[in-house]
């Protein structure tokens, strides 16, 4: 299931490179006579093993020297130079260990969380030359091209990576913008700062440590959230300021007494974004009634914001986690796609990694998005739950689903309250699809023509619901068969 890198062999249509390499070899002959002949070696082989690692084959072809004499020069320097075997492919490799950032060991220990709380070791970690990252599990050992998927996933991103890259600016001299961030960053600031990541891994021996005083914290007592939560948005208000655009929702992580690990998004009172937010809440409960596995959410005002928060489903009570993947960290992986969720649901399905009820569910996700204005449909907003084997366990329950068709675009700029456009896209002619997701949005709409939202609804967005509505059903009737058609009116 997984992909490997691929490991280049020396070849005889390789004598070119190796003739190059011989030369670069030779040449170090002449670094004088104190250089031992297995300095020289070494010299050699961190040219070579710089930008990938190689088949124990193709280096002794390349340096002309054979097996014994390669393994002792590995040997001689277990610091900087790693041996192993893929499983599966009984040829032996050889990498040479990276420098990271900061000096943190190329070599990391990896735990993870079980659905219980507890602590154990998940995998050890060698990053190498070229940006390829080794990773030795009890069962198997697997070399990927770049960051193992559950890595690139639990790397900064959104609203809150942006704080974290401001803060790895000021404190490790990281790059200010995550855009300029290397996987080399991504690596450091894992196992140096990371802490209550999504899913259930902990990175390195310092992050488990966080992880037992992080066990200490008290959660915040239900009466003293409005405070708690109002002092934590001032705080983040300057940093919040034009996040919106692209779908940057600002937002923060909590711990609360009534519904545990949350992450909390907010946004100031009169905004289009805090007309927003009672409308993500509504989405995910029209979603949950009918079928469709969601997250639970709570919405509140406080001071100046209006305050949702949403449970997070890779928790189980206080301390237990169950690891989660989003399908973004997938389809990188396996297919190299990123182009729709249905799509994605269809590989899926093929590659047994889903079920059809699973495909189903994206499906009615991406239906209903159609059908409420959300055009925010990236591949990040969406996900895997896993199993404690490490295997794909069911769709992860619904979240970010808004009418995203009318947030702020930035800059202050909130787009006119025009009717939805649904299309077809990639979905196709699904009749239990459109059905369920039809269900769902004459919920959502008519509870916002009616005011039945958990907080006021204004006049202008009250009009377009009843649009909207009118707009859902008669793009989804002619999608229905007779009777189902027959059955509504």
């Amino acid at each position: 299931m997984t992909r490997h890198a691929v490991i280049p062999r020396a070849t005889n249509g390789s004598c070119k490179i190796q003739r190059t390499i011989h030369g670069l070899f030779i040449s170090t002959m002449a670094t004088g006579p104190g250089t031992t002949d297995n300095a020289r070696r070494y010299q050699a082989l961190e040219r070579l093993l710089r930008h990938e690692a190689r088949s124990a084959q193709a280096l002794t072809a390349a340096l002309d020297i054979s097996q014994p004499t390669l393994s002792r020069t590995i040997q001689a320097h277990p610091d900087t130079l790693s041996a192993f075997r893929i499983t599966g492919d009984r040829t032996p490799r050889y990498g040479l260990l990276r420098q990271l950032p900061g000096g943190l060991s190329a070599r990391q220990n990896i735990y993870r969380i079980s659905d219980q709380g507890t602590m154990a070791p998940f995998a050890t970690v060698e990053f190498l030359g070229g940006g390829a990252t080794l990773e030795r599990r009890s069962t198997r050992t697997t070399l990927y091209g770049g960051l193992p998927p559950y890595m690139a996933f639990a790397s900064p991103s959104g609203f809150l990576g942006r704080q974290v890259a401001r803060a790895a600016a000021s404190d490790l001299q990281f790059p200010d913008s995550l855009k300029d961030w290397s996987d080399d960053h991504r690596v450091a600031y894992l196992f140096t700062r990371g802490l209550n990541l999504p899913g259930n891994l902990v990175y390195g021996d310092a992050g488990l440590q966080r992880e037992m005083d992080f066990r200490e914290l008290a959660p915040t007592r239900s009466a003293d959230k409005p405070a708690h939560f109002v002092a934590m948005a001032n705080q983040l208000k300057d940093a919040a300021y034009g996040s919106s655009a692209g779908g940057e929702q600002p937002k923060f992580l909590g711990l609360v007494q009534d519904l545990g690990h949350v992450i909390v998004k907010f946004a100031r009172q009169g905004s289009r974004m805090a007309a927003l937010l009672p409308l993500e809440d509504l989405a995910l409960r029209s979603l949950a009634a009918v079928g469709v596995p969601a997250a639970r959410s709570r919405l509140s005002m406080a001071g100046a914001y209006v305050f949702l928060e949403v449970q997070r489903f890779d928790r189980q009570g206080r301390h237990g986690r169950i690891g989660m993947l989003s399908c973004g960290a997938i389809d990188d992986e396996f297919f190299g796609a990123r182009d729709t969720w249905s799509e994605f649901a269809a590989r899926c399905v093929q590659a047994r990694y889903l079920p059809a009820s699973g495909a189903r569910h994206i499906d009615v996700m991406a239906a209903f998005s159609e059908l409420i204005g959300n055009g925010d449909r990236h591949f990040d907003n969406i996900s895997f739950l896993l199993r404690e084997d490490g295997g794909y366990a069911s769709v992860a329950p619904a979240y970010d689903i808004l009418p995203m068709r009318y947030a702020p675009i930035g800059g202050g700029v909130d787009p006119d309250l025009l009717p939805i456009t649904p299309r077809l896209g990639t979905i196709g002619a699904k009749p239990e699809v459109w059905s369920s997701a039809l269900d769902a949005a004459r919920r959502f709409w008519t509870a916002v023509q009616q005011g039945r939202v958990e907080a006021p609804v204004s006049r202008s967005f009250r009009a377009l619901a009843a649009r909207n509505l009118a707009a859902a059903e008669a793009f989804v009737v002619p999608l229905l068969p007779p009777s189902a058609t027959h059955r509504r009116s």
